[in-house]
């Protein structure tokens, strides 16, 4: 639970971090630069900690999880070059019902019915906290990018599950090297094929943002990922991609009223003032 909390936090500083280096760098750019960037961490805490190999049943939740991760972001890069971000974004409040009855089917593991309301309330309220009454009032505006983003919320909802059943048979450094690696590859694969089809001369995607603002936030993505991960050992996927949701809500609300100067109305508070209560009864229970 532990791992849980802090997981949900360290994202939501990530959150941060990424807003100020998207005003640097491209999206894709960016996406590469964060994947190749923790790769050797995951190596270093990898090999300081014996270098175990994974068991043979590793691979195949494993290969899933990554194909997942990788299809959400070109989708996610893709939805929002093609899409108003304003009516695509509540689309993935929906993520923690995903993991939830993706760990029905595959892991066999149940939700109380106050763990149900609980983790429903929280959709609800961020789904409402990101203007979701747009995407049910102007559906013809959403456009292409409605689809796209749908599939990123299903990927990212089951994806948490097969990271679940891969972390059975691997530890969490050797899990997090494999899926950093691998989607690097994938996204520099993206990239030259973005290239290709504009006409240009593929080329690495070059960064020129503050490095010690990457830096940071490399490691707060490792504490982020890893603490995810962790955490599935001992709780539901369901009840940690709520928690991340919830406090990343919130956390996001904070930044905006404390860094950015936004204005947070009288029903956004009574929203967040749900969210809070909802995630600590997940929490407590």
């Amino acid at each position: 639970m532990s791992f849980m909390l802090l997981s949900a936090l360290a994202w939501s500083l990530f959150d941060l971090a990424r807003k100020k280096l998207t005003a640097h760098a491209a999206p894709l750019t960016l996406a590469i630069w964060l994947s190749a960037g923790v790769t050797p961490l995951y190596l270093l805490l990898w090999l300081s900690q014996g270098a175990a190999l994974p068991q043979a049943a590793y691979w195949p939740p494993a290969m899933v999880s990554l194909l997942f991760s990788a299809l959400a972001s070109v989708c996610y890069i893709q939805a929002l070059s093609v899409g108003r971000i304003a009516l695509l974004v509540p689309v993935l409040s929906f993520t923690p019902v995903v993991a939830a009855l993706f760990s029905l089917w595959l892991l066999d593991e149940y939700l109380s019915q106050l763990q149900w309301l609980a983790m429903l309330s929280i959709v609800l309220a961020i789904f409402m906290l990101h203007s979701g009454w747009n995407l049910l009032l102007k559906p013809r505006a959403v456009g292409t990018g409605f689809g796209l983003m749908l599939i990123v919320a299903l990927c990212w909802g089951a994806g948490i599950v097969f990271d679940k059943l891969a972390l059975t048979s691997a530890t969490v450094f050797f899990h997090g090297l494999i899926q950093s690696a691998g989607m690097c590859l994938v996204l520099l694969l993206a990239s030259v094929l973005d290239s290709v089809r504009r006409k240009r001369k593929p080329e690495l995607p070059h960064y020129d943002g503050p490095k010690g603002l990457l830096a940071l936030a490399l490691l707060v993505f490792v504490l982020a990922v890893s603490g995810q991960w962790l955490a599935l050992d001992e709780v539901h996927p369901g009840i940690v991609e709520t928690v991340k949701r919830g406090i990343g809500i919130i956390g996001a609300a904070c930044w905006g009223v404390w860094l950015f100067g936004e204005k947070v109305k009288p029903w956004q508070l009574l929203l967040m003032l749900l969210i809070i209560v909802a995630t600590a009864g997940l929490a407590l229970h």
